[in-house]
């Protein structure tokens, strides 16, 4: 259980990891675009939270706003791969002994690409468990299709609740048979 839960890029295809880990989490902070419109639908779990309507973008007012609300013992968050500075400020607002979990899309998964260096930059940090879900893509028959919503957020919760430093939500190969 979280004391304090930071929820970045979760009101959509996430929405249920982070009605999973607000449900689990003594408070937590939800930041998005349109985080104030974002409602799980129930009392006990909106009350929990501190909707903050912020685009991360402007890396400095949401970074200067996460750090006003102090720090957070999880982190789960879907950034685009180019928000590095990002990356490492939410990391900086994370507690020794917490927790974060960085979702990444499929093409973070090559080898020696972002995926490999972010874990290598996370690792040299230390006290932090660091986690990482790969966002991959599924091969039936012949073809092939992207992942569901429930598909990621299973991978997601895996990595949630598990000790692998990543997880691969369906697979990253053959490459040349992505959808």
């Amino acid at each position: 259980m979280a004391d304090h839960a930071l929820l970045i890029g979760t009101t959509g295809m996430l929405a249920p990891v982070a009605r999973q880990i607000v449900g689990e989490s003594q408070h937590a902070t939800l930041c998005a675009r349109s985080a104030s419109k974002f409602s799980f639908g129930e009392s006990f779990l909106d009350d929990k939270v501190m909707k903050l309507p912020l685009d991360y973008t402007d890396e400095t007012h949401f970074l200067d706003t996460l750090r006003v609300r102090g720090p957070v013992d999880l982190a789960v968050t879907w950034l685009h791969p180019e928000a590095h500075s990002l990356r490492d400020g939410i990391a900086d607002c994370v507690i020794p002994g917490g927790k974060i979990i960085e979702i990444m899309g499929s093409a973070s998964g090559k080898p020696d690409g972002f995926a490999d260096q972010r874990l290598e930059a996370m690792q040299a940090q230390g006290g932090k468990t660091y986690r990482q879900v790969i966002l991959g893509f599924v091969v039936e028959d012949d073809s092939s299709r992207w992942l569901t919503h429930d598909e990621i957020c299973d991978a997601t919760l895996r990595a949630y609740r598990g000790f692998d430093t990543r997880t691969i939500a369906g697979t990253l190969e053959p490459w040349e048979k992505r959808p």
